[in-house]
């Protein structure tokens, strides 16, 4: 599924931790993926850098999806957990409803849950922060670079220098992507170089 990490969290240097670090159910990819359905149930699983970091299996009710799965807190014991979720519908202004998670511990309408504990809550209840509050401009230069890196097929390695353009793509947008990285590169160079009282020029 679109998320990532696992059933503990933890801070590092005094930082919340971030959504994108933990499990996630989206609700809007469910019903991309036709799984809304009551009487609809499967698996759901997620993975990070190719490697699996757990899955839970669900099923759809009237008025909203119970979850089925295992957790162990601090490397103790597993322990089977079942979490019944309600859903909430909007009208939309155009026609149409919109479905919404209601938070199991606060009651708020969320589209997105993260199993950051036991339970799959809202992102408030965990106290958890988007990635992007917590970067600095070169954390973002860097996540940058690696993004686009990744769209181009490059090498992780940022030093590495960016060759080859991706067979089917304009040479216009591989110019456009790879002049971007470049500069964030450069951005993220001259600001460490500014806090080490190093010079760098373009």
């Amino acid at each position: 599924m679109g998320g990532r990490g696992s059933g503990s969290w933890y801070r590092w240097g005094g930082r919340k931790t971030n959504t994108e670090s933990q499990k996630q159910i989206d609700i809007r990819w469910l019903k991309q993926q036709g799984y809304l359905q009551t009487g609809s149930m499967g698996s759901l699983s997620w993975s990070c850098r190719g490697e699996a970091t757990g899955s839970i299996t669900y099923s759809m009710i009237e008025e909203g999806m119970l979850l089925n799965y295992r957790y162990r807190k601090n490397g103790g014991e597993w322990e089977p957990v079942e979490q019944r979720i309600l859903f909430d519908r909007t009208r939309c202004n155009y026609g149409g409803n919109r479905t919404w998670f209601l938070c199991p511990r606060c009651g708020k309408r969320v589209v997105v849950l993260y199993g950051a504990g036991k339970l799959f809550l809202c992102r408030h209840c965990y106290d958890l922060t988007y990635r992007s509050q917590q970067e600095g401009v070169v954390d973002r230069m860097m996540r940058k670079q690696w993004k686009i890196r990744e769209r181009l097929g490059a090498s992780d390695a940022l030093v590495d220098p960016i060759l080859f353009k991706p067979k089917g793509m304009h040479q216009k947008t591989f110019d456009r992507l790879r002049n971007e990285e470049s500069r964030a590169s450069y951005l993220s160079a001259l600001i460490m170089g500014q806090r080490l009282g190093i010079n760098i020029e373009w």
